[in-house]
């Protein structure tokens, strides 16, 4: 991924922040055929202490290890241990489109301001109940975000079992991380805050969030 160094997020932990909020993704391979291409969840996988304590994965744990899984009948699937290739996770947080007209001066063309991270990896194939605690794991972080959410004991536990026959599960080794904050830092510093102040006139959770990570981004820059 083309990264100028000023696009660089302040620190890794930015890079992982995006990951865990972002969690829908696309896995990458190389197919016998071309590409093959996969929208997903990925969870940054946590250790026991990390799930009992709720702190976020920092780069000073342990290796990377991304965690999720395909349906069997998915022939990405079938590549997963098949492939010698390093495969590539890309995910997406916050981005919108800048229009010129938000610039002081109105004198630069419009473009975009969005962060993204690129993860590249080998993959481990999870066993059964590898598979079954993750999926516990995805739908407790997933079902979080309501205020009722469910649980899966809420149905017979073999509503849960009959379905992993058709589950590839799996464990993504991250090797390289490439972390892109695009947010105006090679432009005028006017004109990237103008950019924030524009964003958060706007209601929606990412045009808020983008707004803050602007302003983060360049805090240190004077001009």
């Amino acid at each position: 991924m083309f990264v100028r160094p000023c696009w660089q997020p302040t620190s890794p932990q930015d890079a992982l922040s995006i990951i865990e909020q972002h969690p829908w993704a696309l896995l990458v391979s190389n197919g016998v055929d071309g590409p093959l291409a996969t929208n997903l969840p990925l969870l940054i996988e946590k250790s026991k202490s990390d799930q009992l304590s709720g702190e976020p994965h920092t780069k000073s744990q342990a290796p990377l290890v991304l965690v999720g899984h395909l349906a069997r009948a998915n022939e990405h699937s079938r590549s997963l241990a098949n492939s010698t290739a390093p495969f590539l996770a890309i995910f997406e947080g916050p981005w919108s489109y800048v229009t010129a007209s938000w610039y002081p001066g109105r004198d630069m063309p419009s473009t975009y301001y969005y962060t993204a991270i690129h993860c590249y990896g080998t993959i481990e194939l999870q066993d059964e109940p590898a598979l079954d605690s993750s999926l516990e794991v995805l739908t407790q972080q997933m079902e979080s975000r309501y205020p009722d959410g469910w649980r899966t004991d809420e149905i017979p536990r073999t509503e849960i079992t009959r379905r992993f026959a058709g589950i590839v599960g799996f464990r993504m080794h991250v090797a390289k991380l490439e972390a892109k904050f695009k947010l105006g830092q090679d432009e005028p510093l006017r004109d990237a805050l103008a950019v924030a102040d524009a964003l958060e006139t706007r209601e929606t959770p990412d045009a808020q969030a983008l707004a803050a990570l602007i302003r983060k981004h360049n805090f240190a820059r004077s001009q």
